[in-house]
């Protein structure tokens, strides 16, 4: 009896949580759809169509161009960790990534989900706490880029509509919250604590997850080398949308593409709550629409919002198998005491 009781203290709290974040995701996911329906029946469900049908022979040139989002953060990350990237051995930097960029597009707030499991699988190799400064640096270039990204697009908007544009002043706005986000991520580095409190957080997650050993943590400081390689896969980003205007058979400019990048920034700001930010990107697009010269044609703007997440869904969909198959590397790291944490870890065990 007295087992049975155990089992149930220990078990219910855990198959609660587990019942509420399945729900979440599924209520957001269908937020997302509903919204998504909605803003295709008001443009139109066969030009919709016929739009997306026109751009699919581009889709693989965009896939190519979507990949290079994940590389640059693989290169952002090996610079942040700069001496202990040898410790991480290739087929760990394969299997994070893909889990990572899983995550960022598949879940609510995925960029902060994505982070942590990349921390999670690399910890036994660099330590947790390295690991978790490593990972939020990381975050903070990409907000630190996406930043920049912003204010340059805000600056075309502006150039095109005036300053006092919505789409302008979003990006503005866009471009502080990020600024701002970015350096509070720098600052929590800097706090001995944030290994401390990225390892209970972990084990919170996974509770049957051996300890692991805390390193010293990365320098607190703006990491500009790594907000160098972000900006590579911001440009690839950059391009990516002149392809994808090519595609749905916009005019493709230099500034009319800094405009579809710009609206995406925003609308992925916006949606960050939802999977894929599906419905908020879309919606944004179509209100945006007459900025990208298809204020006759907004299943083109439409378009551009499905493309993109086709690409990603179909390359999220890839670093799920990727990441299914691939087995987890033995740990390289030694625990405090002098023994191996490879001992430390079950059979199987991530």
């Amino acid at each position: 009896m007295a087992r049975a009781k155990r089992g149930r203290g220990v078990g219910e709290p855990t198959r609660t949580v587990t019942l509420r974040g399945w729900f979440g995701r599924s209520l957001a996911a269908l937020v997302g759809f509903t919204l998504v329906a909605y803003l295709v029946r008001g443009a139109g469900p066969g030009r919709v169509a016929h739009v997306l049908l026109q751009a699919g022979s581009w889709l693989p040139i965009i896939l190519a161009l979507e990949l290079i989002q994940p590389a640059s953060d693989v290169l952002a990350l090996r610079l942040i960790l700069r001496e202990a990237t040898h410790k991480v051995p290739l087929s760990s930097w394969i299997r994070s990534s893909a889990v990572a960029y899983a995550m960022m597009i598949l879940l609510p707030a995925g960029r902060a989900a994505g982070e942590l499991a990349r921390a999670t699988l690399l910890a036994k190799h660099v330590g947790a706490r390295s690991a978790a400064a490593a990972s939020i640096t990381l975050s903070a270039a990409y907000l630190a880029t996406n930043g920049l990204a912003s204010a340059a697009a805000a600056g075309v908007v502006a150039s095109l509509f005036g300053a006092g544009s919505p789409l302008a002043l979003l990006l503005a706005g866009n471009a502080v919250v990020m600024g701002v986000s970015a350096s509070g991520l720098v600052a929590v580095v800097r706090n001995a604590r944030v290994g401390h409190l990225v390892e209970r957080v972990r084990r919170f997650l996974l509770r049957t997850a051996p300890p692991l050993t805390s390193e010293p943590i990365a320098r607190g400081e703006m990491p500009f080398r790594a907000m160098m390689a972000c900006v590579l896969g911001r440009a690839a980003q950059l391009v990516q949308y002149g392809v994808v205007l090519a595609a749905v058979g916009g005019a493709v400019t230099v500034r009319g593409t800094f405009v579809a990048q710009g609206i995406h920034l925003v609308g992925a700001s916006l949606g960050d709550l939802l999977p894929n930010q599906l419905g908020v990107v879309d919606g944004t697009y179509r209100t945006f629409a007459p900025d990208l010269g298809f204020a006759k044609a907004p299943e083109r703007a439409l378009g551009i919002a499905f493309v993109i997440h086709a690409a990603q869904l179909s390359l999220s969909a890839f670093c799920v198998v990727v990441a299914s198959f691939m087995r987890p590397a033995a740990p390289r790291v030694r625990s405090e005491a002098g023994t191996s944490a490879k001992s430390q870890l079950p059979r199987g065990a991530d």
